[in-house]
This record gives structure tokens, C-alpha cells and sequence, in this order.
């Protein structure tokens, strides 16, 4: 357990940030389907559909760990952590207007798992967010035209090479 060369912070830290990020995407969803339903004068599906596809979209561009359009981490988990605080407002709003009273624990749930998220995420310096870190790798230089590049030795073959 704890730290290993490679990793940053505990794989138990990892995965438990990994399961709350899950509980709040999924929550988000939800709490748009919810905002979609009260508030879209249309049938439920449609409603649904309407709300949640382009969220979904706009998730994968921007926010999900292998978005097609890179943010920086710093600025990606700024904007993660203040849409799952919309979503939070927005999943509150919407039960008050529909549903029972007891049902604001979901919206409270998904307020403390945006705190949880954050509390972890500054606790670890947010190594505990999959996110490219690697540094750009230096091009090869060319080889001059007249001169040989260095030969490395021929690889082991045989017995010796299973050694």
C-alpha cells in the first residue's frame, strides 16, 4: 500500500476519487433528466433527450479524462467542480418543484460529494485526477547530411538474450 516510484498518492485515495467523480457524473445526469422533466413542457423522452444529449456531448469535448479538447488541470477541475455545483442547485430546484420534500437528500448528497471531490483533489494537489502531466518529449535532431548516426550495439540474441 501507500506510494509506489511511479504513482503520486495512494492507490486508495485514487480510487476513491475515481468512485465519488462517478457518483457525480451520474448524479449530474440525473439531475438534469429531473430539471428536464419539471421544467421542459414537452412528453418525458423528448424532454429528456433534449436536456441530457448535448450535456452528454459537451461532457465528452470538454470534461471527461480523454476529452478531444485538452483544458489545462487546473482549469478543467475549476469548471468540473462549478458544474457539479449547478447540477446540485438544479437537481434542488427541480425536486422542490415536483416532487416530495424528502427527496432534497439527493441534492444534498451531490453538494457533499462536490466537497468531497474538492477536499481530495487539494489535498492531493490533484494527482489524484487522471490527466496528462507528461512533458512535451524533445524532437530528434537531424543527422547532417555526409555523417553516420550513432550505431548502437546489435541486440542480444539466443540464450544470452533471455538472461
Amino acid at each position: 500500500m501507500g506510494k509506489s516510484n511511479t504513482q503520486k498518492v495512494s492507490p486508495i485515495l485514487s480510487s476513491l476519487y475515481a468512485a465519488v467523480a462517478f457518483l457525480l457524473e451520474v448524479g449530474l445526469l440525473f439531475a438534469a433528466a429531473l430539471a428536464a422533466i419539471a421544467y421542459v413542457p414537452w412528453p418525458t423522452i423528448p424532454a429528456i433527450l433534449v436536456v441530457v444529449v448535448p450535456l452528454l456531448a459537451l461532457w465528452s469535448v470538454f470534461f471527461s479524462p480523454k476529452a478531444v479538447v485538452r483544458l489545462r488541470l487546473r482549469t478543467r477541475l475549476t469548471l468540473i467542480h462549478l458544474i457539479y455545483l449547478i447540477g446540485a442547485y438544479v437537481l434542488w430546484l427541480s425536486i422542490d418543484r415536483s416532487f416530495t420534500e424528502q427527496s432534497q437528500i439527493w441534492a444534498i448528497a451531490m453538494l457533499a460529494l462536490t466537497g468531497v471531490s474538492a477536499i481530495l483533489i487539494l489535498a492531493t494537489g490533484g494527482y489524484v485526477v487522471p490527466h496528462d502531466r507528461s512533458k512535451p518529449q524533445p524532437q530528434a535532431q537531424p543527422v547532417a547530411v555526409g555523417t553516420q548516426p550513432a550505431q548502437s550495439p546489435a541486440p542480444a540474441r539466443g540464450r544470452r538474450a533471455a538472461r
